[in-house]
């Protein structure tokens, strides 16, 4: 499984499972109806409580990324484009409306901040 957590990472471990989860579906690095591993399985292989892990899962279930099957287990639930795109805007509103407000208290105008962010995005798409 692709999922990465770290004990170093100051968010509580729940929320870097969901974190994880939420970005391999939405990447398409799990598929809609793909099983994903166990309550148990994932928490041995995480090193972590079955408490914390189905503490994700079920905030998962809640917000329409997986679902359960009793008896079957948890499978990747189907989320439509519009689903995705708007997950993907919600990551990344809060860290930009941050750096807006930032250059905003520093003095920046709207035409230096927008020529800043084009110029991190085009050195980012070099890399």
């Amino acid at each position: 499984m692709l999922i990465h957590v770290s004990a170093n990472n100051p968010k509580p471990m729940y929320e870097q499972i969901i974190n994880e989860f939420e970005r391999l579906i939405v990447t398409g690095h799990l598929q809609p109806n793909q099983s994903i591993p166990s309550i148990r399985a994932l928490s041995r292989d995480l090193t972590t409580s079955s408490i914390t892990v189905r503490r994700a899962y079920q905030e998962l279930e809640h917000n329409g990324f997986i679902y359960t099957r009793a008896g079957k287990g948890s499978f990747v639930a189907h989320l439509n484009e519009e689903e995705i795109m708007r997950w993907k805007l919600e990551q990344v509103e809060s860290p930009l409306q941050n750096a807006i407000n930032q250059a905003m208290r520093l003095g920046l105008t709207d035409t230096e901040f927008q020529h800043l962010v084009t110029q991190l995005w085009d050195h980012a798409k070099n890399e």
